[in-house]
């Protein structure tokens, strides 16, 4: 019995450390920055960094980060590049600002000119002076990224409204605020409605096929742009980070759909029109029957039937019998 225990003990043990290594905390692998001239824009500036340094770049050099494109945060520090760049969550102040530059300013249109027009912008937004420029159309250039930047949380002037839709019936949504058309990725339709978008109109259709409710969400960026933000250092080389967005800039709308509907049939007198009361009339559907008499306007209705229901209706009795 005492040799079972210990056993048991040895084996507990060992899985105990097994566990540990499974659990234990995941080391971030280092990466491999390179710095390559994409450009020959030139540009001289004050350097907030060095207390106001006159600093002239005559050329303009991407950074990446394993093959995907980086900005510099660290104006007049020397980049050599190369292996062992380790990295950690960028936690600046100035983050969800550098990364909406980013994604407007080069991401969603990247070019060595956007590239360089970004890079400037970064700068400037940490405290560095441009005085000149080569850089063709910097200013409007800037002036439109940053507008971008000022919109990205600007929503759909329906947003967040409660949506009851009866099957197979539709709403079109008209957007007051003008922005419906920056919204591109429809990220979410667990109520499975028919969802069509055109310019500054949304166009919602319950179908048989949807569920009693959910929710309608369109995004700006994809989700390959939302995520985490990292800067990447090596000693006393350049800092380099990578952004993404911190959200995706989004509107949503609550739907409720009502699946089941009623019928409703009504007995009336062929020559003269007048309703009958009195008339058993039969229902069959899905299978099953039910007869159901006429009220004194000649009505009859069944209610919560699923839309998309086939009904035969059928004469039992006659008013008279």
């Amino acid at each position: 019995m005492n040799r079972k225990l210990r056993t048991a003990a040895t084996m507990f043990s060992l899985m105990t450390i097994v566990a540990a290594f499974l659990i234990g905390p995941i080391t971030a692998l280092a990466a491999t920055v390179t710095n390559e001239m994409v450009a020959n824009y030139s540009s001289t500036w004050r350097l907030n960094r060095f207390n106001g340094l006159h600093w002239t770049d005559d050329k303009v050099w991407m950074k990446k980060v394993d093959g995907v494109p980086a900005f510099c945060i660290e104006h007049g520090v020397d980049l050599v590049g190369g292996s062992g760049f380790v990295p950690s969550e960028l936690t600046i102040a100035e983050k969800d600002r550098l990364s909406l530059i980013s994604y407007y300013g080069y991401q969603v249109n990247p070019s060595p000119l956007n590239y360089a027009v970004t890079q400037s912008i970064v700068w400037e937004e940490l405290g560095d002076q441009l005085l000149t420029t080569t850089i063709p159309n910097y200013g409007s250039l800037k002036s439109s990224i940053l507008a971008k930047v000022s919109k990205h949380n600007a929503r759909p002037s329906f947003h967040g409204q409660n949506i009851e839709l009866n099957a197979e019936d539709s709403i079109t949504l008209t957007d007051s605020a003008g922005v419906l058309s920056n919204y591109q990725h429809l990220v979410e339709n667990s109520a499975n409605l028919k969802v069509e978008k055109s310019g500054n109109t949304l166009k919602l259709t319950a179908q048989s096929s949807s569920k009693n409710s959910g929710k309608v969400q369109y995004n700006i960026a994809s989700n390959d742009h939302i995520g985490q933000s990292f800067v990447y250092q090596k000693g006393s080389e350049q800092k380099v980070a990578t952004f993404k967005l911190s959200n995706g800039g989004s509107f949503n709308l609550n739907i409720k759909v009502n699946l089941n509907g009623n019928i409703r049939a009504k007995k009336i007198d062929q020559d003269s029109g007048v309703a009958l009361p009195n008339a058993k009339l039969k229902f069959e559907y899905n299978g099953q029957s039910k007869e159901v008499v006429t009220n004194n306007n000649g009505l009859v209705q069944i209610n919560d039937i699923k839309a998309g229901t086939k009904v035969r209706i059928t004469e039992v009795t006659a008013p008279n019998g």
